[in-house]
């Protein structure tokens, strides 16, 4: 496995954890802000789920056309920006415009995974005998 994918499939795991126990602190409240309700779902929505789905299919999907990953540079691209978007988004919710520009990131982070994957995708062209 790549580092590209272990790195996200790593983060994921974190974000998973810090979800879970976020979920353990709300039952235990009898309320709880709108913060940590935001934080909970987002953490295992874009933390859990999409960082699990971007290291496995950074693993997976170029070897369904047997050639490797289009733009792998782009990839650690997506990485960090993907990260900093979900950390800037939960952190900054209370601030509305930085949160903007945080979930901002987080789409073009998504953007870069859907043309690097879509990209690898494409079969090579036949070479001519």
């Amino acid at each position: 496995m790549s580092p590209l994918s272990k790195n996200f499939v790593r983060a994921s795991l974190i974000y998973f954890f810090i979800a879970a126990v976020l979920g353990i602190i709300m039952i235990s409240m009898k309320s709880y802000p709108a913060q940590l309700l935001f934080t909970h779902v987002h953490l295992n929505l874009l933390g859990w789920m999409s960082m699990m789905i971007y290291g496995v299919g950074y693993h997976i999907l170029p070897r369904f056309t047997g050639k490797p990953l289009a733009y792998p540079k782009m990839g650690e691209v997506h990485f960090y920006l993907a990260n900093t978007g979900l950390v800037g988004l939960v952190c900054f919710r209370p601030f509305h415009p930085l949160a903007e520009i945080f979930a901002g990131v987080q789409v073009i982070s998504v953007g870069l995974f859907v043309f690097n994957i879509w990209m690898s995708l494409i079969p090579p062209k036949p070479e001519h005998e």
